[in-house]
């Protein structure tokens, strides 16, 4: 049976029941895509049928996306987060000399403001890495783990070569490194508040484990490992195709 004839077949049992796709079949489409994403030059049947399916199964699990324009508001919540990490390290010294609670609730509230920073405005670096690597995105969807996230267009996401698609996801996950290391940064400029920074450390360091452990589920450092696995495997194809003219 020819890729496209399988996918084929998937296709009609995903659409038949999206809710119920057992895992045989699944792991079948997703080795299928794996195939097509090694390919020197997939074809645009398999491209389109692939990302047919994939919409299905994404849309199942996590949602239709929202319209990006929706962006804006990720961007007010996260800009407020800044604001209110601005005031907690300007408020932190007025108590200097009360009760530990109160210096404690400062604290907690320094590193929820970073963090949510982070958080709402996470979503804006797959939007830069879409710009730069030429893929597209179709809205505004939630990750398994519920947060944020940017729905990557497939078709384009298929089309993009390895290397493209590998240094999408890095962009993209280092984001929240460069989004805590300006607002640490900012902090330690207007009160040598250092809570920012050793956030960043720590997400630095989460991303670099991630990276050399080669973990497919670190997030979209997960996904990078992935597409560096596919890189490859995807050059030695076409140097293989090289020898063969």
């Amino acid at each position: 049976m020819t890729l496209l004839k399988e996918l084929k077949t998937i296709q009609k049992r995903v659409s038949a029941s999206p809710k119920e796709v057992d895992e045989e079949t699944r792991r079948r489409f997703w080795r299928i895509v794996g195939r097509i994403k090694r390919m020197p030059a997939p074809d645009d049947s398999l491209v389109f049928k692939a990302a047919e399916i994939r919409d299905v199964l994404y849309e199942q699990r996590l949602g239709t996306p929202k319209s990006l324009k929706l962006l804006v508001f990720f961007l007010i919540f996260g800009l407020l987060c800044v604001y209110g990490y601005i005031w907690a390290i300007t408020l932190g010294p007025q108590y200097s000399g009360v009760l530990i609670n109160d210096i404690v609730f400062v604290i907690i509230l320094r590193v929820l403001m970073v963090f949510g920073a982070v958080a709402f405005l996470y979503p804006f670096g797959r939007l830069l890495a879409s710009r730069i690597f030429g893929i597209r995105l179709d809205g505004i969807s939630r990750d398994p783990y519920y947060e944020p996230t940017l729905k990557v267009n497939y078709v384009s996401y298929l089309k993009a070569s390895p290397p493209r698609r590998q240094w999408f996801f890095f962009l993209a996950g280092i984001w929240t490194v460069i989004t805590a290391a300006w607002v640490g940064a900012l902090g330690f400029f207007l009160s040598c508040d250092l809570f920012g920074l050793v956030i960043m450390l720590l997400l630095l360091a989460f991303e670099t484990l991630a990276i050399i452990s080669g973990s497919r589920k670190a997030g979209e450092m997960g996904h990078f490992n992935r597409e560096r696995r596919i890189v490859r495997d995807w050059k030695r194809a076409i140097a293989e195709q090289r020898d063969s003219t």
